[in-house]
Parts: C-alpha cells; sequence; structure tokens
C-alpha cells in the first residue's frame, strides 16, 4: 500500500478497491474448481470476525498462494489445508502463530523426509 495516498483515496477505500481486484483475478484464474472453494473460503472468512484490510489481505493473500499451489500441482484444497478447512482458516484469522505453525510443519516433514 502507498504512503502517499490522497485524502480521497482513504476516505473511499481506491487502494483497498485496487488490491481486491487482484486477489478476484488471481483467484478467477485458478480453475472453475479452485475458484469455487475459493469462494467457500471466502465466505467463510467475512463472517468470521476479521475487521482490519490488513488481516484480509494476509489472509488472502495466503490462501491464493495455496490455492494456486494445489492448483499447479493438481492436488485438492484438503490436500494443503487438513481435512477441517474451517479449522485451517481460523487458524490464519486468528493469526496466532500461523506462519510459525506452518514453518514448524514444513520443518517437520522435512526433517521426516531427510531421515527416511
Amino acid at each position: 500500500m502507498t504512503e502517499n495516498r490522497t485524502l480521497i483515496d482513504r476516505m473511499l477505500g481506491l487502494e483497498e478497491k485496487r488490491e481486491w481486484r487482484k486477489f478476484e483475478k488471481r483467484a478467477k484464474a485458478l480453475g472453475d474448481d479452485y475458484y469455487a472453494d475459493y469462494n467457500a473460503m471466502k465466505k467463510y472468512i467475512w463472517v468470521s470476525g476479521v475487521e482490519k484490510w490488513k488481516d484480509f489481505k494476509f489472509i488472502f493473500d495466503h490462501i491464493l498462494d495455496l490455492l494456486e499451489e494445489a492448483a499447479a500441482d493438481g492436488r485438492k484444497v484438503t490436500a494443503i489445508t487438513g481435512p477441517d478447512v474451517a479449522t485451517f482458516l481460523d487458524e490464519m484469522v486468528e493469526h496466532k502463530g500461523w506462519e510459525d505453525k506452518q514453518k514448524n510443519k514444513l520443518n517437520k516433514i522435512m526433517h521426516e523426509q531427510s531421515i527416511l
């Protein structure tokens, strides 16, 4: 987000709208199945209690990264999120150590693979 925003830009949230359109464009490029998953996840997040744009931005940016990864590998969304997608999203919404959890998860997987 740019630091030198005009008063009108801030009042109308023009920067946020531009960023939202970019998220939607990325989501539509995923393909119909992943886009449907994205929309279902989006609906859940809207009612989850997230209030600040920076939190929405963080969550949607990461969800789209994950969906793009799943689409590129041809995997189901639940292969990345686990079977309980709502819990996965709740952890993201709470944002309490989600990145640390993902890092630990990755390190655990890499450690297990290096042992085998």
